[in-house]
């Protein structure tokens, strides 16, 4: 009982607190909304001369000469600066039509873009291994030879000996 009535106790200083600081936010924004300055502009003049016109309005022609005024009121209202606002913003993500942008995106241009690199890294794989190819079959020749001008070397006779060192002579890199 002792707990229970401890807990009670403390649950409604709890609720005194809470009471206090709503009445104190309340206080605060009711004074912050008088202290906030609102820019109406003064339309004083305008009212009264359309105040004065009303008041000359014969009873007979009240509402063709209402229609006229609510158009002219309409009209100055119109002619009134507009604010204007400008934003800058790069949305990643539009803001309507979700589901068709997202069909388009996931549906067309990421498979497209991805079988593009793919056949641009199949290409360009492809040319890098002629080239490897090509630079083999290269030195596989060029092995050839050398090993074809050992061979004359080692079984050669003097006049052939002779006659390939004039041939490595003239087509040696200077």
């Amino acid at each position: 009982m002792k707990n229970i009535n401890e807990l009670s106790e403390r649950m409604d200083s709890n609720d005194e607190i809470i009471d206090n600081l709503i009445k104190k936010s309340t206080e605060l924004e009711k004074r912050i909304l008088k202290t906030e300055e609102i820019n109406i502009p003064d339309y004083s003049a305008a009212l009264e001369t359309i105040i004065a016109e009303l008041a000359r309005i014969k009873p007979g022609n009240l509402q063709e000469q209402q229609l006229n005024l609510l158009n002219a009121i309409s009209g100055k209202l119109d002619n009134l600066p507009k604010s204007v606002n400008r934003q800058f913003r790069f949305l990643l993500f539009p803001e309507t039509n979700q589901g068709q942008y997202y069909k388009i995106v996931f549906g067309r241009l990421i498979p497209w873009g991805m079988g593009f690199m793919i056949a641009t890294y199949i290409f360009i794989t492809g040319y890098r291994a002629l080239e490897i190819y090509r630079y083999n079959q290269d030195v596989k020749k060029s092995e050839h030879y050398a090993r074809a001008w050992h061979y004359l070397q080692q079984s050669a006779k003097k006049k052939t000996l002779s006659a390939m060192d004039d041939a490595y002579d003239k087509t040696a890199d200077e």
